[in-house]
């Protein structure tokens, strides 16, 4: 027989003819459950060998890097080494909060904040980074709250100025430069500084008040804004038109044409009704 011949049967498995290439083995995760069978995370592990080869080295990696909570009754020294674990500085002075924070206008920086806020920050274990967004944010809230305060400010301002110029009417500028006398006759330095700060310098009610200061109307004066060469509010020129209907004498020169004060009445009571009524036509007397 020659090299080229063959024996047996391959029907009887005693065939030397070459045996069949064998079935390649099924792929490994076919046995895994359907919702992790195709799992990208598995796309690159070839087989359960290699599986099991990276779950290993997974759970050092976990173990190792592992920072423990102190349970229930852990003392000072255990909660200090968790923090410092966690990132906290090793003293409450190495907090770096890098430039300071802007300020609304007229309130200086407080250093003594920033000591007592950095001890307290390392008392609750606060990691610099957490500490200084806390630290910026509290100063981010106080400029945008001073800033709002302002814009508040600003438009009570003008509202008490528009009140003061519809009560004052002509007398406006004059009763305010009566009240800025007044101010700085009677007022100190401190005076001056609160109602600049406070917002009060435009008060109606102050300024009323130091106009009537700067008018020089005292207890017992009993002659007239009017007969003071001052311009009358329009409240003031109401109760001057009241007083002269009271005075008889007055009136009688008011009402009669032949009276030699006559002409003088009526010039001064039309001065009062425009003064008294801005907005209306006055009427004028006969």
């Amino acid at each position: 027989m020659s090299d080229q011949e063959q024996t047996g049967s391959v029907l009887t498995g005693s065939s030397d003819a070459p045996a069949a290439d064998a079935q390649a083995p099924a792929d490994w995760r076919s046995g895994l459950p359907e919702d992790i069978r195709n799992d990208p995370s598995l796309a690159d592990i070839k087989d359960v060998g290699a599986m099991a080869k990276s779950y290993i080295n997974g759970q050092k990696l976990i173990g190792k890097n592992r920072i423990s909570l102190p349970g229930e009754g852990a003392t000072d020294e255990e909660w200090s080494a968790f923090h410092s674990q966690l990132g906290r500085p090793e003293q409450s002075n190495l907090y770096d909060f890098g430039e300071r924070p802007a300020l609304p206008d007229g309130l200086e920086y407080d250093e003594g904040f920033e000591t007592a806020y950095k001890d307290l920050a390392f008392k609750a274990g606060l990691t610099s980074q957490q500490a200084k967004t806390i630290f910026d944010g509290y100063h981010e809230y106080i400029q945008t709250k001073s800033s709002a305060e302002g814009e508040n400010s600003a438009a009570q301002s003008a509202e008490w100025v528009n009140s003061l110029k519809k009560e004052f009417g002509k007398a406006y500028n004059e009763r305010v430069e009566l009240a800025s006398r007044a101010v700085d006759t009677y007022g100190d330095g401190d005076l001056k500084e609160w109602l600049d700060n406070s917002g009060m310098g435009n008060s109606p009610m102050m300024v009323k008040l130091f106009a009537k200061i700067g008018e020089g109307i005292a207890e017992g004066r009993t002659d007239s804004v009017q007969d003071r060469g001052f311009i009358m509010t329009p409240d003031q020129a109401k109760q001057e038109i009241a007083r002269y209907n009271r005075d008889q004498t007055f009136m009688s020169a008011y009402q009669n044409g032949d009276n030699p004060g006559h002409a003088e009445a009526v010039k001064k009571m039309d001065s009062l009704f425009k003064l008294a009524y801005p907005d209306e036509t006055p009427i004028n007397a006969a």
